[in-house]
């Protein structure tokens, strides 16, 4: 289903922003500054889209704790949470896991825009484990972080969240591996698919 109708279902392109963004971040706690920032809204938007899923039950108000401006010291804010009582909340988070490009072949040809890439690896939000540490870990012989980081905001933009991820250099990425570093065990040990592998990690993580 294109973007276009979603919007068009559900009052406006801001709106599913703010559905996926809390339905895919089901277990966190946001300050309203947050929310706008990563779901790219600006404010007076994001306010007003927001006070509408609130009214629906979607997201509840809580007092969260964040860091103070200074970095000295925390408070105590007003944010906003996914409602985990609401009562369609599985059928809309399938709903929007499935009508969202959020697919390998996605992912590998927004990458692929930022050079040769030796590891693609897909975890988190791409295979439905939210609460992940990364959606997406990848290895190249050089970096070029400006390309990297580029082309991770292009798929933000399409899919609509923020993306967790991860670059490594290919020499690095297989140190780490043969480490069992707490890095790449946080993505190996849990779901994920290698989607592009052209340095042999899966026979690495076999290895007795």
């Amino acid at each position: 289903m294109a973007a276009d109708s979603l919007a068009i279902l559900f009052g406006s392109v801001a709106r599913v922003k703010l559905l996926r963004f809390f339905l895919f971040n089901p277990t966190k706690e946001f300050s309203f500054d947050e929310i706008s920032r990563r779901a790219r809204l600006v404010r007076r938007t994001a306010r007003t889209e927001m006070n509408a899923l609130e009214r629906a039950g979607v997201i509840l108000r809580k007092q969260i704790t964040v860091e103070k401006e200074s970095g000295k010291g925390k408070k105590r804010i007003q944010g906003f949470v996914l409602n985990k009582d609401f009562p369609q909340l599985d059928s809309l988070q399938k709903f929007f896991f499935e009508t969202a490009p959020i697919d390998g072949k996605t992912l590998v040809k927004h990458l692929r825009k930022a050079g040769a890439i030796d590891l693609i690896v897909a975890a988190g939000v791409f295979v439905k484990e939210f609460d992940q540490r990364l959606d997406v870990l990848l290895a190249m012989k050089k970096l070029n972080t400006n390309k990297i980081q580029t082309a991770i905001r292009g798929l933000e933009s399409e899919i609509g969240i923020e993306i967790r991820f991860a670059a490594l250099e290919t020499e690095d990425l297989l140190y780490r591996v043969g480490m069992y570093d707490k890095l790449t065990r946080d993505v190996f040990d849990y779901p994920h698919k290698i989607l592009v592998d052209k340095v042999g990690v899966r026979d690495e993580l076999h290895k007795p």
